[in-house]
């Protein structure tokens, strides 16, 4: 597993009019404490003011709250390496960089970008994906749902979702919009807020990596047939034989591919004391030991699009009671 000192990134979604401007300015402006580079597609979206601009440097700004601003016309991985290395050669002389948000556009989908960070070997050996935050408008989200596969696509990939515009919300819309998140992603961690008026800390400590911060054991499946994105459970208290599942989400990832979102599990197999962890996002997977002791029960949870409950239980059946 790569090092832990790797600079931690938080992916910025959410669907057009969702409120990601309203943050990203306030990371831009406050005083978190923080060195944080923030990469938008224009400076000009964002509405950068004259007087918080203390040093330019070809595409890169910084700002007088120690905060880095630049904009990616092109590729991101490009655009990456171009940060990395004005870090390196120390072009702002405040110290190293202590994370990368990255906001993606409103008709995005997280995943590609995801799959950048994971694949990448120079972005792997510097930078690790530390959540994907999705903003969601608490009023138009159902109906955006239903109309843009982009936007349930935003909403599954996430590990924390502000429904912001509470204001325009109502009690009935606001409950609306929490069951809709719900439905798609057991997973995230919901919050509601008007002009992104929210405490920034955890917004970008998703620390998604981290099994410590899952509560997997809190999941339950709510998949529903008749949608056509949704998440899925699987439980067992019976150990799970290692090799045969690696062997079956190895076939998953690579028969469902970019259906899958997210995978996470804690889970409990023969001849180990220790837990196994398994994350897998877009066609990116990794399994491997945690140094936390073995659960009581294994728990996997599956998020994506169209999935068949009845060939994951059959698969997962499969990995269950086998022995060493």
């Amino acid at each position: 597993m790569p090092a832990d000192d790797r600079l931690p990134v938080t992916l910025l979604t959410g669907f057009l009019g969702s409120g990601k401007t309203t943050l990203v300015n306030r990371v831009l402006r406050e005083r978190h404490g923080e060195r944080i580079a923030v990469i938008v597609n224009e400076f000009g979206d964002v509405g950068l003011d004259g007087d918080l601009i203390v040093a330019s440097a070809e595409r890169i700004v910084q700002l007088e709250n120690g905060c880095l601003c630049c904009t990616v016309r092109g590729d991101l991985q490009a655009g990456l390496r171009e940060l990395l290395a004005a870090d390196r050669r120390r072009i702002f002389r405040r110290g190293g960089l202590d994370r990368v948000l990255i906001e993606s556009s409103g008709l995005a989908a997280p995943g590609p970008v995801a799959q950048t960070l994971a694949v990448d070997p120079e972005l792997r050996a510097a930078l690790r994906l530390d959540g994907i935050l999705t903003l969601a408008h608490a009023v138009n989200l159902p109906r955006q749902l239903e109309a843009h596969p982009e936007a349930a696509q935003q909403v599954a990939y996430a590990d924390r979702v502000v429904l912001g515009h509470a204001d325009r919300a109502d009690a009935e819309q606001l409950e609306a919009a929490r069951s809709a998140v719900r439905a798609l992603n057991a997973l995230a961690e919901i919050d509601v807020a008007i002009h992104a008026e929210l405490d920034l800390a955890p917004l970008l400590e998703l620390n998604t990596t981290c099994d410590r911060s899952w509560e997997l054991e809190q999941v339950e499946a709510q998949h529903a047939h008749d949608a056509a994105v949704g998440s899925v459970a699987l439980r067992s208290a019976e150990p799970l034989d290692l090799s045969a599942l690696k062997m079956w989400l190895q076939f998953l990832a690579s028969r469902r591919s970019h259906q899958l979102y997210r995978i996470k599990g804690i889970l409990r197999c023969h001849g180990l004391d220790e837990r196994v962890v398994v994350q897998g996002m877009y066609e990116w997977l990794e399994l491997g030991p945690s140094p936390e002791p073995a659960p009581a029960e294994s728990t996997l949870v599956v998020i994506g699009r169209d999935l068949d409950r009845a060939e994951l239980d059959r698969g997962w059946a499969a990995c269950r009671g086998v022995g060493p």
